[in-house]
Parts: structure tokens; sequence; C-alpha cells
């Protein structure tokens, strides 16, 4: 008897690929990977795209830092095919409709807030990343001295760039007006700093922080009251009011308790420590990219610790570092965790005027920690507090010039 064929037994359905992915915005892409590079090289312009139709102004500069990201991708990778001729034919094109328009409008319309921008179009649809598993880059164990990476010198747009910045509700006006900023090469701690590091900074000079020489202890989260904060007399950086290991990062650190801890860390390895200034956090946060996360423009768990309530969060307060993927320099944990202090002192935003007259009692804060919303994980976004000020949400990481 002779036999008939069958039809084909109907395949499961077959995962995006990796560039696939990584367009969609559910893969972060290999710094060392040439199509995982041009995959979000091809992302980064469809975001382009959308916010150009979104915002009512975009400048010259936005325009210039843009493209110079995506030429640093072109120029470190040998860039084939049909992947090369659609980013830089649609860049072109974008580049030169963008740069001309904001050439017109640049001098004399302001960046202009959410609520000043028009609501009839749709809005990009992004991904549901929650439900991505994220990658765990942990190491096993830890220096208890800050490891640090080698950032490049670049310029960015720093502050709130309409079409970018303003997500979630939009910036505040201490994000205002973007400017942009040339950056040397430095280095930054590529995780936050530890409560193993902290600890053999204690444990070699008897140093008490902040909250242990007034008596008064670290601010947290009433528990008798919802939304409200009080200094807790039994809470420090050994007992923040939850569990840590030495591979979490140290909290309830004043800013004042980062200068004697650099001061030591300096006497003990040579070097010239430093807290990173507030252009150079906002441009290692950023990663490289223009959106108002570095791994784009909606918040995920999967690449930040925010938000701790029970079976949403894997974390409910800190996380070890290095729980999430890095961005694009090698660094962890930029969004959420812990607020990190910087050197700069506290201005009201980023004009002249406040730039000339910022408060040196007051110093900035950037990042965001693991009890707050999404809005404040954004890379533009920026709180302030007294030298002495301290909290559960506070921590810090360090930096140090190249030259």
């Amino acid at each position: 008897m002779k036999s008939t064929p069958h039809d084909p037994a109907p395949s499961d359905p077959q995962p995006p690929s990796d560039w696939e992915a990584i367009v969609a915005g559910k893969l972060l892409p290999a710094p060392d990977n040439p199509e995982h590079l041009e995959a979000d090289a091809v992302r980064q312009v469809l975001l382009w795209r959308h916010a150009k139709t979104t915002a009512v102004v975009v400048s010259a500069q936005e325009a210039e830092g843009f493209y110079q990201q995506l030429q640093l991708t072109k120029r470190s990778n040998a860039w084939q095919g049909w992947g090369q001729r659609l980013i830089w034919g649609v860049g072109l094109v974008l580049l030169g409709f963008g740069a001309g328009y904001g050439l017109v409008k640049w001098s004399t319309t302001p960046l202009v807030k959410t609520s000043e921008q028009p609501t009839t179009n749709t809005p990009l649809t992004l991904p549901d990343l929650d439900h991505i598993t994220h990658q765990v880059t942990q190491p096993a164990t830890l220096s208890d001295l800050p490891t640090l990476v080698v950032l490049p010198a670049g310029r960015f747009s720093m502050g709130c760039s309409a079409g970018w910045d303003d997500e979630l509700g939009g910036c505040r006006d201490n994000e205002f007006p973007a400017h942009r900023v040339q950056i040397d090469s430095f280095e930054l701690g590529k995780y936050e700093i530890t409560v193993g590091q902290f600890k053999r900074f204690v444990d070699e000079t008897q140093y008490k922080t902040t909250a242990e020489q007034t008596g008064e202890g670290c601010t947290v989260a009433d528990p008798k009251m919802a939304g409200r904060w009080i200094l807790h007399p039994a809470s420090h950086w050994r007992s923040p009011g939850f569990a840590q290991t030495d591979v979490h990062p140290v909290v309830c650190i004043s800013w004042d308790d980062t200068q004697h801890y650099i001061a030591w860390l300096n006497k003990t390895t040579g070097q010239t420590y430093r807290l990173p200034t507030e252009e150079e956090w906002e441009y290692a946060a950023r990663g490289g990219k223009v959106t108002a996360f570095f791994w784009g423009s909606q918040p995920s768990r999967n690449f930040a610790n925010y938000q701790g309530q029970g079976e949403l969060d894997q974390w409910q307060y800190t996380a070890p570092v290095g729980q999430f993927s890095s961005n694009a320099y090698g660094l962890h944990d930029m969004s959420g965790n812990a607020w990190e202090w910087v050197q700069t002192c506290w201005r009201d935003n980023y004009d002249a005027v406040a730039a000339s007259t910022c408060d040196q009692r007051l110093r900035a804060r950037r990042g965001g920690a693991w009890d707050n919303q999404p809005p404040s994980l954004r890379s533009a976004y920026r709180s302030q507090g007294h030298e002495l000020e301290r909290s559960f949400l506070y921590g810090f990481r360090v930096a140090r010039s190249l030259r």
C-alpha cells in the first residue's frame, strides 16, 4: 500500500530573536555584540521618531547628542548589510529634519513641559517588561574596597528634554532647562558602596556615623502612620530597620559620612577618590541613552529595585548590589536601590543664577531608592538634603578623576 505524505505537525511559536527582542525593548544589548548594538540603534531611532511627533520643540543640541551616540556605535563596530543602510538612511532623514527644525526654533522657544504638549498623537506602546526575567550579574564575592569602571569622555543633554525625559507625569521645575554638558573621562563605582565595604572603614577607624553621633538615629517610615517619617534612635547603618548582608548597599548615610569614608579610602589606597559631580552622575546613569531610563521609556522591575511592595518586588527593601543588569557603561543600580549622594551643592534649577548661588549646606542626591515610585528613578530626576540628613533610603558610590 502506497503511503501518503502527512502535513507536518504545527510547531510551537518561535521565541523572538535577540534582534527583535532588543528592538522591542525586551532585552538589553550585550556591549560586545555588534548585532545587538545595531538592533539597539534601530530602537533608539524608532524612539526618536516617536518623540519628534510628540515634542513641540526638537533642538539642534538634542539632535546632535542623539546622533553623536549613534556615530560612536558605528565607529566601534563594523556595520554591514541592510542594518547599516536602514540606520543611516533613516538617521540622515531624521537628522536633517530634526536639526533643521531645531535650528529654527531653538533660539526663540524654550523646551516645553508635558502639560503644554499636544495630546492628539497616539502614544508609543512599549512591551510589558515586567514579565521578562532579568539577568543576575552579581559576583559571588565583592572586595572590601570599591570596584571602579572607566567611563569615556562625551557630551550629553542634562536635565529634562521634551519628548524624552518627560515620562510618567512630566518633569519637575528643578530639571529645567535641558543643557549640553561636556564630561571628561573618569572612573565611577561599579556598585553602590556596600555594608561590607563600609564595615571595613568603621572597623579600622572606629568612626561613628551622623545617626550614631547625634543619638537621634536614622530617618525611617513611621510604622504607626503611613506617609510620615521619623528619626528612630535605634536605626543606623548596622540596623536600618530591615535585614542586610555585606553585599547590600549601605544606607542611613549622611553626606558628611561619605566625606569621612572617602578620606579614609584615600589614605588607605593612596588614591584620590571623591563623590561624583551631579553632571557626572547623570551622564553615567543615562549610559549613553536619551530615554527616561537607561533601558527605555517605561519603568521595569527587571532593571531596578523600587517601590517595595511584597509580591510585586523580589526585594521588599534593598537588593544586594549587582542583581540587575548593568547599563552600557557597566554600572549597576544607578536607578533605584538607594539614593546616592553627589559632591555638588544643591541648585534650584539649571539656569545661570541658580548655578551661581548654590547652598553649600545642601547637597544633591540622585537615582531614587527601593521605596520610591517610578518617576523618581528617571535619569534626570533630582532631590536634595542637608549634609547631615540621613535615611534608610540614602547611600552612595565613589568616583575618581583620571587626571
